[in-house]
């Protein structure tokens, strides 16, 4: 992969994120988003900056979509097809596997070779350069666009040759770690009902056989302190759920068999019809809070009937 520029589609949490990483690396990068505040933020550390996802196709051979929602990701990526210049598109979108076959197929049709290219870590990690990515498509392609995911990734895996499959290994993980968190936040209202002091039950659970990243330092602090800041946005994680249960029903899958992963898809689904897709994942434990009639704050209990 030679030294030219790579394009970037998306700029939001993690898109800006993995901007910021091949910005630090020496990447020369072309990126576009709907947000000019997001696209200058880049530009200032010296990306160059596009009206459109198609100037983006027509300037980059290899592009990387980090998009927010299906919809999005399928109107963006008939535009990247029609580009003159694009040959590798890698989809680091969680949009399931029918879009990501579906988009495959877009691609094919222009000769674009399309890199199920999933990815796990969050902004953070994907700052350090060491998201997991998962990664389905021919072994020609993968090969073709390693380069440029090992400035990314300390653990890159090859899932598959069909596109798709990459998105169902994201959805697992995201499943189970929708599941930590939901169960992680329900002991946490749980303990603090029973007299528990917050901070001291999430450092003991950090130190434990219950470590999980439900409650790493970041989250644990944005709960601890009500700003409930720690980055994703909860309505992404639910969609995340929600593709999964889809999935699961394409196979016949008997949900008795995962009560806890539908447990945990109902709170999230609980939180998003009660209007918090927009808020921080970490907010989630609100939903079980005003269940409970306590709030996790400081290592504080606040109760009004306990």
């Amino acid at each position: 992969m030679s030294e030219t520029a790579i394009g970037l589609l998306g700029l939001g949490n993690m898109g800006a994120a993995i901007g910021d990483r091949l910005l630090d690396v020496g990447t020369p990068l072309l990126v576009h988003d709907l947000d000019p505040l997001a696209m200058q933020r880049l530009e200032e550390r010296g990306a160059r900056t596009t009206s459109s996802a198609r100037e983006v196709a027509d300037g980059a051979a290899v592009v990387i979509a980090s998009l927010p929602t299906v919809k999005v990701s399928r109107s963006v990526a008939a535009e990247v097809a029609a580009g003159s210049r694009v040959h590798h598109y890698i989809e680091t979108s969680t949009i399931g596997p029918d879009a990501a076959r579906e988009i495959a197929g877009i691609m094919a049709t222009q000769g674009v070779e399309f890199i199920d290219a999933a990815v796990s870590g969050g902004a953070p990690v994907a700052r350090q350069g060491a998201l997991a990515i998962m990664l389905a498509a021919r072994a020609e392609a993968r090969i073709a666009v390693r380069p440029v995911l090992e400035r990314l990734s300390t653990s890159i895996f090859d899932i598959g040759d069909q596109p798709g499959q990459a998105q169902l290994m994201k959805l697992v993980n995201n499943v189970v770690a929708a599941a930590n968190m939901a169960s992680a936040f329900e002991a946490l209202v749980m303990g603090t009902r029973l007299g528990l002091d917050a901070k001291v039950m999430i450092d003991v659970l950090n130190a434990g056989s219950a470590r999980s990243m439900a409650l790493v330092d970041r989250r644990a602090s944005a709960i601890l302190s009500g700003r409930f800041d720690s980055g994703p946005r909860l309505g992404l994680l639910h969609k995340d759920v929600q593709l999964a249960v889809e999935a699961a029903a394409t196979v016949d899958f008997p949900l008795d068999a995962a009560p806890t992963l539908i447990g945990a898809a109902q709170l999230w689904e609980k939180a998003v019809q009660a209007g918090m897709a927009e808020d921080d994942v970490s907010a989630l434990i609100r939903v079980v809070e005003e269940q409970a009639g306590v709030e996790v704050r400081n290592g504080e209990r606040h109760s009004g009937d306990a």
